[in-house]
């Protein structure tokens, strides 16, 4: 079942590159740095908009998985929209250049959308081993780890490029980011996909605490945790 997994990724991954690459250099770049802030901007909102959800009285449990698609989603037509707008609509290139940019723009835009969708499903509340193929080590598709990846970079990003010092903040277990300051990380200990996994409702694959700690222990945004909230 995992190889069929990462398989039916691996093809998703394919097919989103090549409508991406359709677009040509101009097209896939701007659709490249469109899905990167639109997942950056569901990341940071997800949860309090889940928790609005969840206040509601609708706690049916797809919170997350919902607002992390949904914020995906219209973030990714909303800046959509606006480049298409403010930029042109073709930028001429020398032939080598076109070809080799829109591919690898084209992909980077493919993994990044893919692993903002597995992220939802991972955030579901169904198995603990997502459809019998994905737990929180297992680094789909074969091993690349589009989810890791992306949570590693938010971290990063959320701990140094854009990172806030708030006394409402927790300190860097590992003094990665803000030299022991409070601020306000993504995840501190790198544990949102064992977290998510351990509270998925079906299913028998808990990580035990000792493996938790054994596996936060390398530091933030480690592969086996995955860099998380």
């Amino acid at each position: 079942m995992e190889m069929l997994m990462n398989a039916i990724i691996a093809a998703l991954v394919l097919g989103l590159t090549y409508a991406l690459t359709s677009e040509g250099l101009w097209g896939a770049a701007l659709m490249f740095f469109n899905v990167v802030f639109a997942g950056m901007i569901t990341f940071n909102f997800y949860e309090p908009l889940a928790d609005l959800v969840d206040k509601t009285g609708l706690k049916w449990g797809f919170s997350e998985s919902l607002c992390i698609l949904l914020l995906f989603a219209v973030s990714v037509l909303l800046l959509r929209l606006t480049t298409e707008s403010l930029a042109p609509a073709m930028v001429r290139f020398p032939m080598p250049i076109y070809q080799a940019g829109r591919f690898v723009f084209g992909l980077g835009g493919a993994c990044v959308t893919m692993a903002i969708i597995i992220l939802a499903h991972e955030a579901a509340p169904v198995s603990k081993k997502v459809y019998k193929a994905i737990v929180y080590d297992t680094k789909p598709p074969f091993g690349l780890g589009l989810d890791h990846q992306w949570l590693g970079f938010f971290q990063f990003e959320t701990g140094a490029v854009f990172v806030q010092y708030s006394s409402a903040g927790h300190p860097d277990p590992y003094r990665t980011f803000g030299q022991g300051r409070p601020i306000k990380l993504f995840d501190p200990k790198g544990e949102w996909l064992i977290d998510h996994q351990n509270a998925r409702p079906y299913g028998t694959e808990t990580v035990p605490p000792e493996e938790t700690e054994t596996e936060s222990s390398g530091g933030a945004g480690q592969a086996a945790a995955g860099g998380g909230k």
